[in-house]
């Protein structure tokens, strides 16, 4: 049996139903009388179990990941609560990619998308090399990519720059005849923007609140100039060029296949185009300053949307979207949440986030100590969307670090690395709306991302952690 074969089977949704039965009910008969809270180890150890039976099932994807969702809801409320199992839907995150969907696919119905995609398309390849499409494909991702990161100075959270590029990408990745060439160009800028968000202070949420615990809990301040100093060198735009090397090996169209490049006819954008550029923009100004009013990034999506669909202004109306966008990816996030919600509530993540720091040698090199927290928390995003794992495991994080007499940046730093550096779309709000978008197949994403985060973690965390070691 070859290895597509093997992995054809282990797919098939019988046994891959039995599987995650069989994972789950293990952890639950192993966690019920082994946890060290007594009073909540059934709790803990029930929440353990579904959470285990929905991660095999969402990598091994027998059925799509939003039905392994609409699953684990189900047996949280039954064995739980209900409150517990629907308190996913309760999160900005949630009704952020919601409205983010709309807002895309506002933007492909204006054809701004099209127009931004040519427009690019045209300026970024010259006419020598028109002709060759694996040098205008490798042009093409390189140019998108550095645009889809420069984004992350304006747009300070990393799932709604997602929102905006995606329906650029799309666009642009069909002048190519290559399902490959589609595919890097639609994941390359992407895992730019998302990757190295983590080189910036405000480019993506998980930096944000790492460091607010750090001045609530520790009175230490991180500035924006410091984090750029630390990180951006290494994991900004180092980090960024990295991905898109990753992306290129992984795809690009063969010699024979062809391109359709558009020509630079220097016409500009029509009445329609213009109007939803505005609506954008309007959205882009309230995320660009949420360090003054301090709303949640969906608030400026609903502003998007209303704008784009207010009869007599708007560009689209809703009876018009019914069969073209899929709500169904809010039940793959919104259990992503509730069990992230129901292993805090009963304690799980505490005590795992305690016993793994007690692992931590702290009379080892700064480099080791960093080195630890990286994977601490990697490890904890296993079983957590990354933004949960932040909000647990900082806190926690926090008093240690002080007790061991560690550096707070360095440390915090570390954290946020592991946050940005994931193997399965369940591990991330980003990840889970790049598949909303429906561009991609799964086990294409999470062949990009195990490739992109094994690179880092070989290649770039050393460098990074012996800066950190000359720097203290």
């Amino acid at each position: 049996m070859t290895r597509s074969d093997a992995v054809a089977v282990l797919r098939s949704p019988p046994l891959a139903f039995s599987l995650a039965a069989v994972v789950g009910l293990a952890t639950w008969a192993l966690g019920s009388g082994s946890t060290a809270a007594a009073a909540n180890a059934p709790a803990a150890a029930t929440i353990l179990a579904i959470t285990l039976f929905c991660i095999v099932l969402w990598i091994l994807t027998p059925v799509p990941p939003s039905y392994t969702g609409l699953i684990g809801i189900g047996l949280i409320a039954v064995t739980t609560s209900t409150d517990l199992a629907l308190s996913g839907f309760q999160k900005p995150a949630t009704w952020l990619i919601g409205f983010g969907l709309l807002m895309g696919e506002a933007t492909r119905r204006s054809g701004l998308a099209t127009e931004a995609g040519r427009w690019i398309a045209a300026r970024s390849v010259s006419e020598e090399v028109r002709s060759n499409p694996v040098r205008t494909y490798r042009r093409l991702l390189l140019a998108l990519s550095l645009g889809a990161h420069a984004l992350a100075l304006f747009v300070p959270s990393a799932l709604v720059r997602i929102l905006v590029v995606a329906p650029i990408l799309h666009e642009t990745g069909s002048l190519f005849e290559s399902r490959q060439a589609r595919v890097g160009i639609y994941l390359g800028p992407l895992f730019a923007t998302f990757y190295g968000s983590s080189g910036i202070l405000t480019a993506d949420l998980p930096n944000i609140i790492i460091t607010g615990f750090g001045q609530s809990l520790a009175d230490h301040v991180v500035s924006w100039s410091d984090w750029w100093v630390h990180m951006y060198p290494i994991m900004g735009i180092t980090r960024v060029l990295l991905v898109v090397a990753v992306v290129y090996f992984l795809f690009r169209p063969s010699p024979d296949s062809s391109v359709d490049l558009p020509e630079a006819d220097g016409a500009g954008l029509g009445a329609v185009e213009r109007r939803m550029l505005g609506f954008l923009l309007v959205g882009a100004v309230i995320w660009a300053t949420d360090f003054v009013h301090g709303f949640h990034p969906v608030i400026g999506a609903v502003a998007v949307v209303v704008l784009a669909f207010l009869p007599g202004i708007g560009i689209v109306d809703f009876e018009a979207i019914g069969d073209d966008v899929d709500f169904s990816i809010l039940f793959f996030i919104a259990a992503v949440f509730a069990i992230g919600d129901g292993l805090t509530e009963t304690g799980f993540t505490d005590e795992a986030a305690t016993h793994l720091l007690e692992l931590i040698p702290t009379d080892a090199p700064l480099a080791v100590i960093l080195a630890c927290v990286f994977f601490v928390t990697f490890s904890l995003a296993f079983l957590m969307e990354g933004l949960a794992v932040a909000s647990v495991l900082t806190p926690i994080l926090i008093p240690y670090a002080e007790a061991a007499g560690l550096p707070f940046t360095p440390v915090l730093m570390a954290e946020a690395m592991a946050l940005s550096s994931y193997f399965f779309p369940y591990q991330s709000a980003v990840l889970i709306v790049i598949l909303a978008e429906g561009e991609v197949e799964t086990r294409e994403v999470i062949r990009t991302t195990v490739a992109c985060s094994v690179a880092t973690i070989l290649l770039l965390l050393p460098l990074q952690f012996g800066l950190f070691g000359l720097l203290y």
